[in-house]
């Protein structure tokens, strides 16, 4: 049995069975009555609400700092909208449903849900943040607007200034949402002060808050009302007037003519009013504040509302780019919106597991006939990253939460649908897929879209976050035998292969093997943990996590003369006989190890030279005498030696000078140099302080700073490479999460501290004993 609907009206129950009884909804597509059979009443509706009309959907993004409420809003949206039947409840997340979130308490991973409302369809992605910034950016990359979640009771925290300057930089339009207004002893006016002083934009409320005894916070008025035939009109409410009245002032100054208008009469007409704020929106010139609290379930609707009444459709939002694209020296004009030159989607979120992947789309335009009426799924696409040519099997989802709810064969697919589709096993996050016919044609549109700045789901480049930090992975000891570390077994190949899966859903994991050890890039120390338990519980495997090995080296103080190295050895028949005579002397730093040869007269031919410099620098890597690291910044000079017509060969001279430098170097005796690197952080300049003080600890100095816009600043500095890992959770810690670094490697340094070199001798796994 089938009808149009898509939201549901009541809830039967009779002798343990749950019916979900549905409604008709103009505009919106079929779904299933359904019975959720057994005494427990099932919390998430398995239906897909769907949308005919690409103008009745609205695709956005739910950003913010941690705790801000952004997962419960998402779930009161689904439970005011019936699609939740159970109530969501404080620290019990229906969406968070991986072990590592409901552990945390917090998001991970994206989520995507599917909210009706009024005849539209929100298609909506909650997402995670401090680690899995990524997910987030890849979200917002694939969305035409954004609720920016901020709890007024905090403060204006590291992640909602991150997500506000994502939003503008990536051109997402945003409706700021304060939550937790329940809260007590909170202060609006302050956090709008706060934000605007920091930020440079002071959010402009579309709504009036309702307080009742005690100034407890009992709901919102809008200055815009959605009626139930779509209509938005103004709301005369008492209460309202000074609210409009600012609103009213905030859209004439975005625009000349309305404020020429607005000074001669003194008022705009309230259509004026909403079309000029749903302009300044699109131009990122007002920034809607709206009021919820989500464990009063206060505000969620109306949020709704302003998400319909103010935030772009699909096709609205490609009609920006495209008249861009139109006006600008390419030239590209007459495509039309959401269908241009055929199907095309970004992908903006990879699930891989133990079954496999899947891939979840952000679909961008598709094909239609002459009456609108839409194409389904393509079988063949390309993607435009690779050139590559995709099959696209019949099986495809819609995401409400952790359900994966089939979408039906054939069914159309709309400009702002999200599908998830399995086994796209060579794609990745990001990357665009289109039909092969509209391949230069969507070409052309990426790049006059990045020349205009005019950015749109189609031609946004992944941002790219620093992996601040690095741990070395290995199996288990087994056996006495350690495993992992890149060595050829089948353990091994098994940990690459989980973690290469990983990396391919988390885009903040590189993993990579150098010189044999196997290296695990990520934000922070919590982030590496999380990973080795998402490697346990997805693939049985655990893992071992440690600090990655610092490559210190040696150096001499002191130039040491006439060193010999004497190779001879006689056991009947040609013996083995070299001898070289050396001078060894120190070289500032960073200038590597010289070889000068002096010999004069043929006292060792050119063949045994080569022979000794062999001989000396390989005797230079296995280490000095003091930790075993290799051995650098010295000039070893070749001034003398012997040879034999008969029992002279390469060997006995390579030996002859590992023995020479052997006894020069316990004869200087070294110190200990550390590799240091470039840090540049990226902090607020709030947090300038703070990243002094961090680097201070670590052994750091601070080379210089400069400004780099909206209160941010980089700071340069200098640190010990054993100090980055600390230094990576000590940002993390002081900046909430907000704080970036990149660092390269800068050189080498004496190491001058007496217990630090004790500490990295005694620990060296090189030590000659």
């Amino acid at each position: 049995m089938r009808v149009v609907a898509a939201t549901l009206l009541w809830l039967l129950v009779d002798k343990g069975a749950a019916f979900f009884v549905t409604r008709p909804t103009p505009g919106l597509g079929d779904t299933k009555i359904c019975m959720a059979a057994g005494a427990d009443v099932e919390k998430v509706v398995k239906t897909s609400p769907s949308a005919v009309d690409p103008l009745m959907i609205r695709n956005v993004a739910i950003v913010g700092h941690s705790h801000s409420g952004k997962t419960s809003l998402g779930e009161w949206m689904l439970y005011d909208e019936k699609v939740l039947t159970k109530q969501p409840l404080a620290g019990q997340s229906l969406l968070d449903s991986d072990p590592a979130e409901s552990s945390r308490h917090s998001s991970v991973f994206s989520h995507f849900l599917r909210v009706p409302h009024n005849d539209h369809l929100l298609e909506l992605v909650d997402t995670p943040w401090h680690d899995f910034q990524s997910d987030a950016n890849s979200a917002l990359d694939g969305s035409d607007a954004a609720i920016i979640v901020a709890s007024v009771c905090d403060g204006l925290k590291p992640g909602t200034i991150t997500s506000f300057k994502e939003c503008q930089e990536k051109k997402v339009k945003s409706i700021l949402c304060l939550s937790k207004m329940d809260r007590e002893f909170i202060d609006v006016d302050n956090f709008m002060e706060e934000f605007e002083a920091t930020l440079g934009v002071k959010p402009v409320p579309v709504q009036v808050r309702v307080h009742g005894k005690g100034d407890e916070f009992e709901g919102v008025k809008p200055l815009f009302l959605l009626k139930a035939n779509g209509d938005i009109v103004k709301n005369d409410e008492p209460g309202t007037e000074d609210a409009w009245k600012y609103l009213e002032e905030s859209v004439a100054m975005t625009d000349d003519d309305l404020l020429m208008e607005y000074l001669d009469d003194g008022t705009l007409s309230s259509d004026k009013v909403l079309l000029g704020l749903k302009t300044a929106i699109r131009k990122q010139k007002i920034l809607p504040a709206v009021f919820t609290s989500s464990e009063q379930n206060v505000g969620v609707i109306e949020l709704m509302d302003s998400i319909v009444a103010f935030l772009p459709d699909p096709v609205e939002a490609r009609e920006e780019a495209l008249q861009a694209a139109c006006e600008s020296e390419g030239g590209m004009c007459g495509m039309k919106p959401g269908v241009e030159a055929g199907f095309a989607a970004r992908v903006v979120h990879t699930v891989v597991d133990s079954f496999g992947s899947l891939s979840i789309l952000r679909v961008i335009s598709n094909s239609c006939d002459g009456g609108g009426n839409f194409d389904s799924i393509p079988h063949n696409v390309v993607n435009m990253r690779t050139g590559e040519d995709i099959k696209i099997g019949l099986t495809a989802f819609t995401l409400q939460g952790k359900e994966r709810l089939a979408f039906p064969t054939g069914a159309k697919v709309l400009p702002g649908n999200v599908i998830a589709i399995p086994k796209l096993d060579s794609v990745q996050t990001n990357d665009i897929l289109t039909v092969k016919e509209a391949v230069s044609e969507e070409a052309a549109e990426i790049q006059i879209e990045e020349e205009t700045q005019v950015l749109s789901p189609l031609s946004r480049r992944a941002s790219e976050l620093p992996l601040m930090y690095t741990a070395l992975v290995s199996l288990p000891e087994a056996d006495g035998k350690k495993g992992g570390k890149g060595k050829t077994n089948s353990g091994s190949d098994k940990l690459i292969s989980a973690l290469h899966a990983i990396a391919r859903e988390d885009l903040a994991v590189n993993v990579d093997t150098v010189k044999g050890s196997l290296l695990l890039h990520c934000m922070s120390g919590d982030h590496a943990q999380l990973i080795a338990a998402r490697v346990r519980d997805r693939y049985g495997i655990d893992i071992e996590l440690s600090a990655n090995p610092v490559q210190y080296k040696e150096t001499i103080s002191k130039a040491i003369l006439n060193i010999e190295g004497r190779h001879k050895k006689q056991s009947g028949g040609s013996g083995q006989f070299g001898v070289c005579v050396i001078n060894m002397e120190p070289l500032e730093e960073g200038s590597g190890v010289e070889f000068v040869s002096q010999i004069k007269g043929g006292v060792i031919s050119k063949p045994f030279i080569a022979s000794v410099e062999k001989g000396v620098r390989e005797q230079l890597d296995m280490g000095g005498p003091l930790a075993g690291y290799p051995v650098t910044d010295v000039r070893v000079v070749l001034t003398d030696g012997k040879m034999h017509s008969v029992d002279s060969n390469d060997f006995a001279f390579t030996s002859a000078g590992k023995l020479s430098v052997k006894a020069a170097l316990s004869k200087a005796g070294t110190r200990l140099l550390q590799p240091m690197e470039e840090v540049h952080f990226q902090v607020s300049e709030k947090l300038v302080g703070e990243i002094t003080s961090i680097v201070s600890r670590n052994d750091g100095y601070v080379m210089g700073s400069e400004s780099s816009g909206l209160e941010s600043v980089e700071i340069e500095a200098i640190l010990p490479s054993a100090s980055i890992p600390a230094v990576s959770d000590a940002l993390r810690s002081k900046t909430a999460g907000s704080g970036t670094f990149n660092n390269v490697f800068a050189h080498y340094q004496a190491v001058s501290d007496e217990q630090t070199v004790k500490k990295v001798v005694d620990e060296s796994p090189h030590r000659h004993e």
